[in-house]
């Protein structure tokens, strides 16, 4: 039977006997038995230290009565704690998740700053190969500049050089004549 019993010896119904379950009051049963056996030993020893004698019942009755003040107490407070524990496993598994996502969205902005490293080093690549096609454009024009005013100079070279030999050839034409009128008057 739970419930408090007064210092007479009556038992107070308790408040909660309607929300206790067997498993709870088989507990309680045996938290009493327990208790009022480690309180018999206590009570013997002194008994015998004192010499005086107490009668085992009144014992008995005081034991009930101070559990029966304090037991519904101490239930509320295991079941307040069996509450708070299974709150702090749901909280701490809420943790993990959310320390998973978090873990997972900076991966994901890891990934899309790379990505976007990527696109700017694509774009600087695509200028770079710009640039590579427009000076191999200007090598080769000039190169073929270089080649028509190597042709043109050689060309003209060898135009003047032509102009040279006609000129040799026309003043030794032109010595030769005056050479050969030497010769006949003489």
């Amino acid at each position: 039977m739970s419930g408090e019993a007064s210092t007479t010896g009556e038992v107070i119904p308790n408040e909660l006997e309607g929300e206790t379950n067997i498993g709870d009051t088989v507990l309680e049963i045996e938290n009493k038995d327990e208790t009022s056996d480690a309180i018999t030993e206590m009570e013997e020893k002194e008994e015998e230290e004192d010499c005086i004698s107490i009668d085992p019942a009144i014992i008995e009755k005081l034991s009930i009565g101070t559990l029966g003040h304090y037991l519904p107490n101490l239930q509320k407070s295991k079941s307040s704690l069996n509450e708070i524990l299974q709150n702090q496993g749901i909280l701490i598994e809420t943790i993990q998740q959310e320390k998973t996502k978090f873990e997972e969205c900076k991966a994901m902005e890891d990934l899309i700053e790379t990505m976007a490293q990527a696109k700017k080093y694509y774009a600087k690549l695509t200028n770079i190969r710009k640039d590579m096609q427009s000076l191999s454009e200007r090598s080769f024009k000039l190169k073929k500049r270089a080649l028509k005013l190597q042709q043109q100079k050689a060309k003209e070279e060898m135009q003047r050089e032509q102009q040279r030999e006609r000129e040799q050839d026309r003043e030794r034409m032109l010595t030769a004549k005056v050479a050969k009128k030497t010769s006949e008057v003489s």
